[in-house]
């Protein structure tokens, strides 16, 4: 049977979540390779689990994150992503019972807390009626051991309530995770490593094809004054009768010779 890879733990910036995955990657910690059955689910999809797995492109291994229940919209609060469980209808009409009756705002104090800034304490603060059901928060990275091996996309599936979420504890207090140290230029978040490899197309087209100062240069077009004045007889030059071309002097002729009725 499959379980949490960690049952209780609050995870609250980049930092804490690459910590967990170094703690998989050393053997601390156990990933899960499947998706949960329906009894795996009831028993550890809860408030303080964290679920880390690896994603996979063939039926081997997961390819999405699956734990059968709704949720809302997702809510960006740098660097995880957030969302809320969407209630049945009886709950949800408690809920908002509940925030009819109480202020539509909330006091958010201005002591700064120990440690790193929260991203699932920010998401609580920007939220005026509590949720009451489960709250989801999900962050990735491109896990590279070392030049030689192909980047995997980790992923790291946390779980918990408002009511709950300042009594889990944090890396600090966990008596394995607290020394573990992670090392440079492995963990990268998935959003970085998609804006530099965008960054290193871009370089590739810009240096990789070579060309002459002459190709590279767009050619200098000519001033409007310089075509205009090609084509174009100034309105100050006024030809003579002298000067008009045989056919005007035809046309004049005939019209001259006309007899006046």
């Amino acid at each position: 049977m499959q379980q949490a890879t960690h049952h209780r733990l609050h995870v609250r910036d980049a930092h804490d979540a690459h910590v967990v995955f170094e703690a998989v990657r050393q053997g601390f910690l156990k990933p899960v390779t499947r998706r949960l059955n329906e009894m795996e689910r009831a028993m550890h999809v809860r408030s303080g689990a964290i679920f880390v797995w690896v994603e996979c492109d063939d039926d081997a291994g997961l390819k999405r994150w699956t734990d059968g229940r709704v949720w809302g919209q997702s809510r960006m609060r740098e660097p995880y992503l957030f969302y809320d469980e969407k209630l049945p209808y009886d709950l949800a009409q408690n809920q908002n019972e509940q925030a009819n009756r109480s202020p539509t705002f909330r006091f958010v104090d201005g002591v700064a807390r120990p440690g790193p800034t929260s991203s699932a304490v920010s998401h609580q603060d920007r939220n005026s009626n509590p949720h009451p059901g489960l709250v989801k928060q999900a962050y990735s990275a491109w896990v590279t051991p070392d030049a030689r091996t192909k980047p995997q996309k980790w992923h790291l599936t946390a779980y918990f309530t408002y009511a709950d979420l300042h009594n889990l504890p944090t890396i600090d207090g966990d008596p394995v995770l607290c020394k573990i140290i992670v090392p440079a230029n492995i963990y990268r978040s998935g959003k970085a490593r998609s804006r530099n490899e965008d960054e290193s197309r871009l370089g590739h087209i810009e240096t990789g094809s070579r060309s002459t100062p002459s190709e590279r240069v767009p050619p200098t077009l000519p001033s409007l004054q310089a075509t205009v004045g090609a084509v174009v007889v100034p309105m100050t030059h006024t030809r003579s009768h002298g000067m008009r071309i045989a056919e005007d002097q035809r046309v004049i002729q005939m019209l001259n010779s006309r007899p006046i009725l």
